[in-house]
């Protein structure tokens, strides 16, 4: 056969160089044992980076295709599934496996966003502050004061004191001993987690929910079960039922756009969960990182009825504001302060301060305040595109959704094998077995409305018409 260096357009570059290896291994170009080319080689080759390469020649090394040497290279792995010579055997159809890993992994990837229907961020062009480059002039100025120390393991106190204020003008009464700074709402969920649970506890999630939240807790060797969600919070007949067979000690949720629905939480339903928490001696994690999409913040949380009594509430900026930072907050009830930042310091010891002391001064100065009206004008002409858009192929615009980021859309079928289709004509799309902790069959695709294109919309209605 005649070679050829041409990589799939349709993929990004780092899935292309894996696409294309894997090829040339079903063709037994390359044969079980035998070396591939060097990184070097195969980057000048492909006229790539060879960062991509090393990425790609990973991603076969985690699925047993290739073996790594240590200074020797890479070779094919003596197991490797082979076919024929010149098979037409369908070699993307196996590579990827739909998972969380898959789907984080992608997301990390230099995937366009215009090619990212199933993202979970937003544009840069939308969240860029023109104040940043001099916010953050303005800390380092000031930096010989702070950044050769570790500084305060509870975080930044002005930032502390900020988000209390916020807090109490939102209805839910703290101070700022009660807040501890976070790398994100991950490293919160991880921390509350561990000082609350065990390994084989149970905790209570939503189905469908945050699809690395159950991965994570399952990680941790936790019994993960979900509640169905509607847009009024949790069934609660089936919570009820949960508790009394599971004994759950923890349930982690959005009550505030919900991910990925972005349905919020209905007065009646919230009291009726708080009763049964308190009821069964658990706890909730509140997960409100993307309150800062509701105009005015109004909006009904499970944290503004409880007054963090058995309510740990977690916010932070990664959506709204940077996603580098990785600037989170959590607020937990007065007896549990000292235990979690025992769990903060045996972990990351502190969380960077130069981080936190810019996104202090940008919220301060009223810029996150004109950032915020700005995204919020940009999700709600999204959600009145996306209300006209999904009818005309033949979609629903479910009645009850609210303008943040997500659309939690039925497509009448499997959104598995629609997202592996997906893949292979270059988009990312996330299907709704992710976000089920036991990854159960499902019609739902999870739409960004930033980042969903007319023309993935015309691809998504071609193909669901076929």
């Amino acid at each position: 056969m005649v070679e050829t260096y041409k990589l799939n357009p349709n993929l990004t570059k780092t899935a292309a160089v894996a696409e294309w290896l894997q090829q040339r291994i079903d063709w037994q170009i390359y044969q079980p044992n035998q070396r591939v080319p060097s990184v070097r080689k195969l980057a000048k080759l492909l006229n790539i980076s060879s960062f991509t390469v090393v990425q790609a020649y990973e991603q076969l090394v985690a699925i047993n295709v290739l073996t790594a040497k240590p200074s020797s290279g890479y070779y094919v792995n003596a197991v490797a599934s082979s076919v024929e010579p010149n098979s037409h055997t369908d070699i993307t159809a196996k590579y990827p496996v739909i998972d969380t890993r898959w789907l984080v992994q992608q997301v990390f990837s230099d995937i366009p966003r215009d090619r990212s229907p199933g993202s979970g961020i937003l544009p840069s062009d939308w969240v860029r502050n023109d104040k940043m480059e001099w916010a953050i002039r303005q800390v380092t100025q000031q930096a010989d004061s702070f950044i050769y120390d570790y500084g305060d393991i509870q975080g930044y106190l002005p930032l502390r004191q900020q988000l209390a204020q916020n807090l109490n003008t939102l209805g839910m009464q703290t101070h700022a001993d009660n807040v501890i700074t976070t790398a994100g709402v991950s490293q919160a969920v991880t921390m509350v987690a561990q000082l609350l649970t065990q390994v084989g506890d149970t905790v209570l999630v939503d189905g469908p929910g945050w699809y690395w939240l159950s991965s994570c807790l399952q990680q941790q060797g936790l019994n993960v079960v979900a509640v169905e969600r509607d847009h009024q919070g949790p069934n609660i007949e089936q919570m009820q039922k949960i508790f009394v067979a599971h004994r759950p000690k923890l349930y982690l949720t959005n009550s505030v756009l919900h991910n990925p629905t972005s349905y919020n939480l209905h007065p009646a339903r919230a009291h009726q969960v708080l009763n049964l928490i308190h009821e069964h001696d658990a706890y909730i994690f509140e997960d409100d990182l993307y309150a800062a999409f509701v105009p005015n913040g109004q909006a009904l949380r499970y944290a503004s009825l409880d007054q963090f009594e058995r309510v740990f509430y977690a916010t932070g900026f990664s959506k709204s504001m940077a996603s580098g930072w990785r600037v989170g907050m959590l607020v937990c009830p007065d007896e549990f302060v000292d235990d979690v930042l025992r769990v903060k310091t045996l972990s990351t010891m502190n969380t960077p301060e130069f981080g936190e002391r810019v996104i202090h001064r940008l919220w301060t100065q009223g810029e996150y305040r004109r950032q915020l009206k700005k995204v919020q004008q940009h999700l709600y002409s999204a959600h009145q595109k996306m209300r006209k858009a999904l009818p005309k192929i033949g979609l629903v615009y479910p009645e009850h959704t609210q303008a943040g980021i997500f659309v939690w859309v039925d497509t009448g079928q499997d959104t598995a094998q629609l997202a592996l289709d997906a893949y292979k004509e270059g988009w990312l799309v996330a299907p709704g077995q992710l976000f089920h902790p036991n990854a159960h069959d499902s019609t739902h695709l999870r739409l960004n409305v930033s980042t969903t294109s007319d023309e993935f919309l015309a691809w998504l209605g071609e193909y669901l018409d076929n």
